[in-house]
């Protein structure tokens, strides 16, 4: 009798262990073929916003001078920054996934456009990994958004004034500073502050003021992405991209000539001929050392590198370029539907938004 009960509870225990088996089976197959399902819709979400930073850094400003939308430099400089925010959001704040995407951005641009120069290049690794490091480091996706965005538009402000710091030296702003000193002097103002300070501090307030625009603009951005529905675009395949206005070498040239006569008339007309000599050879030895040798070495080693980078990561590369096609067809179609629906700089946000929608959901792809 014992023996009867005992085989009857040996019995009940694995009836009842293989009808739980089966409920977590069937539990476990639904968790993971939806599992699955969400891991495929974020790695094309991932794909395709690197596709499209990738076309921000190399097509998307021909496009904005070509529709004439004002500040191109500020929006495309800024609409960088607000992919990278997203993608924060779709990686998790996961750096590895957010580095990977700005080193394909890099082998992007070098393929499309080899003619950047190492700034370029540099601004948007500097981005890409100070986004990475400073999503993953602050949890409160707001906080991170705004300083992130600060950060990358103080960097992208002074990263020109550092370099006209290295080419002109210090003369640049004690040129500026003796021009509108001699200038306020002879309508018997005050001369004594120092203007290039503040030149340099509006300068950076402006920077500063967009790139908090843009942090909370991005804080709000993964809602109303998710709250859009089904977007479709008419979009034209045949439509060249424009080339807009391209900074030739000439142009450079002339830039960095004016600046230099500027000093040296400044310094000349104040009786310093010796600051004038001085900043004029400086200037002109800096020039030959950065064009003649540091730039040459410079994109000897960043050619070597990308070829290498390109070589190992092929597979991954593949996919963006062929979206970027399909992206581009995307922008005046926006614009258009932008401009019918928003007045005034609300278009141009409105622009922005649209083209990041459209991009995400394929467009009927």
């Amino acid at each position: 009798m014992l023996s009867y009960h005992i085989c009857h509870q040996a019995f009940m225990i694995a009836l009842n262990t293989l009808y739980d088996s089966h409920h977590i089976n069937r539990h476990f197959y639904k968790f993971h073929t939806l599992y699955l399902h969400t891991v495929r819709n974020n790695t094309s979400t991932i794909q395709r916003l690197t596709a499209l930073w990738a076309l921000c850094e190399s097509g998307l400003g021909g496009w904005m001078h070509a529709l004439k939308i004002p500040l191109t430099g500020f929006f495309v400089g800024g609409f960088a920054v607000v992919i990278i925010g997203l993608l924060a959001h779709y990686t998790r704040n996961n750096v590895r996934q957010m580095l990977q995407a700005t080193l394909l951005v890099i082998l992007v641009k070098a393929a499309v456009s080899p003619q950047s120069g190492i700034p370029a290049y540099v601004a948007v690794g500097f981005q890409g990994l100070v986004g990475a490091l400073m999503y993953r480091a602050i949890p409160n996706y707001t906080i991170a958004s705004v300083l992130f965005a600060i950060i990358a538009m103080l960097e992208s402000a002074f990263q020109m004034l550092l370099m006209m710091t290295i080419v002109f030296g210090k003369s640049l702003w004690e040129a500026v500073d003796k021009f509108f000193q001699n200038l306020l002097s002879s309508f018997h103002l005050p001369a004594d502050t120092s203007y290039s300070f503040w030149i340099i501090a509006i300068y950076g307030s402006i920077y500063t003021l967009w790139g908090l625009v843009l942090g909370i603009w991005i804080a709000r951005l993964p809602k109303r992405i998710e709250a859009v529905g089904k977007l479709q675009l008419i979009t034209d395949h045949d439509v060249a991209t424009p080339t807009g206005k391209k900074k030739s070498p000439a142009r450079k040239l002339v830039f960095l000539l004016s600046t230099l006569v500027f000093i040296a008339v400044v310094f000349a007309f104040s009786g310093s001929m010796s600051k004038a000599m001085y900043a004029v050879l400086r200037t002109l030895a800096v020039l030959l050392l950065i064009f003649g040798i540091v730039a040459p070495f410079m994109k000897w080693a960043m050619q070597r590198w990308i070829n290498s980078s390109r070589s190992k990561h092929g597979e991954q590369l593949q996919p963006i370029l062929d979206m970027m096609p399909q992206m581009r067809s995307y922008i005046r179609p926006a614009y258009q539907l932008a401009t019918a629906q928003y007045k005034g700089y609300r278009k141009y946000t409105g622009f922005l938004f649209i083209l990041i929608v459209a991009s995400l959901q394929g467009n009927g792809e």
